[in-house]
């Protein structure tokens, strides 16, 4: 169904970024999914042994989450600063804020630069 709301030519981006963002729990659970089996696909490790560099995914963490923007970035049709402005204003308590970016009375990177 979100592919469909996706696929419909009226949304503005940052509409859009919001139906992307319902898409965010999908991705982060394949990223864990991902870092809990990455040493274990050899047969190397025991199954109830973690990886040795499970430290190293820690430290990875930007770098997927960054991964994860970008794929939702693309599914909004958005370039990531664009999704990252926006996913700022959205998470924001300010919902003044969120509704005038919302209806189109301010443009994402204004919103983005008020004060959250």
């Amino acid at each position: 169904m979100l592919d469909i709301q996706l696929g419909r030519r009226n949304l503005s981006p940052i509409q859009r970024i919001a139906i992307a963002e319902k898409y965010r729990p999908i991705y982060e659970k394949q990223v864990q999914d991902n870092l809990r089996e990455g040493g274990r696909k050899g047969g190397l490790l025991s199954p109830n042994k973690p990886p040795q560099n499970f430290v190293e995914a820690d430290r990875n963490k930007n770098r997927s989450e960054n991964e994860t923007n970008a794929k939702l970035a693309k599914m909004a049709n958005v370039n990531r600063e664009t999704y990252r402005q926006a996913k700022r204003v959205l998470d924001s308590n300010n919902n003044d804020l969120k509704q005038r970016v919302l209806s189109g009375e301010t443009s994402i990177s204004a919103g983005y630069k008020e004060p959250v």
